[in-house]
């Protein structure tokens, strides 16, 4: 019985072009083969972002999103991760949910309110000092969609209304613009000067109050 050379039987076949454009294609998901017309590759990553954003920007989960607008869990999370590109059909799709164009949603016409600029003397109030709570506040940007913070500027009282504290999810910041605040923020306290900053978990109870006989005034933004 003849042998097989040794290079012969270590040598690994290595597929021919040939062979590799004859893989079949008939296990892909029908979902995907009706996406040939893709989107522009340079907004795949963005795209994929912005569509996340929206979702947990009006509190839906993928679920929901799925069922608004006609799709599987399963592809919303491949768009999302950036696995899988939609067509512009499905993009619509997506849109609508979000009463957006496609063009906003792929951010290549920007939406109405992309960007929002109060004047000084625009700002409204939604709490005047002499409330019941003594804190003035005016919003910064009270017309912005889609937003994941919210800024205003904070005027606290010189002394505290009551035992009253405040506390709600997310994070805050206090940048002290002007004069000095004691905050209290759970069983500590901490006096911030003009230009002195604060950042924290607001679920922990906190209050703050204006100090040396002047109102202070401060930048605050809290996440939303």
């Amino acid at each position: 019985m003849s042998r097989t050379p040794r290079s012969a039987r270590n040598r690994k076949a290595r597929p021919t072009t040939k062979s590799m454009a004859a893989v079949p294609t008939a296990g892909v998901p029908k979902e995907r083969k009706s996406e040939q017309k893709r989107l522009v590759p340079a907004s795949h990553t963005t795209l994929a972002g912005r569509i996340a954003f929206l979702r947990r920007q009006q509190g839906m989960t993928l679920d929901q999103l799925a069922d608004a607008a006609g799709l599987t869990k399963s592809y919303i999370s491949k768009v999302e991760r950036g696995l899988s590109i939609p067509s512009i059909s499905t993009a619509l799709k997506i849109a609508t949910t979000f009463d957006l164009s496609v063009g906003q949603l792929l951010g290549e016409t920007q939406y109405d309110d992309a960007i929002s600029v109060v004047r000084r003397g625009e700002r409204p109030s939604f709490m005047r000092g002499g409330s019941s709570s003594g804190y003035d506040y005016e919003m910064l940007a009270p017309g912005k969609r889609f937003k994941t913070m919210e800024p205003f500027i904070m005027r606290p009282p010189l002394k505290f209304q009551d035992d009253r504290r405040f506390e709600h999810g997310g994070q805050e910041m206090i940048f002290v613009l002007s004069g000095a605040i004691e905050l209290d923020f759970g069983s500590h306290n901490y006096t911030l000067n003009s230009g002195d900053c604060a950042y924290f978990d607001s679920h922990i109870p906190h209050r703050s109050r204006s100090l040396n006989g002047k109102v202070a005034q401060a930048l605050v933004v809290v996440t939303v």
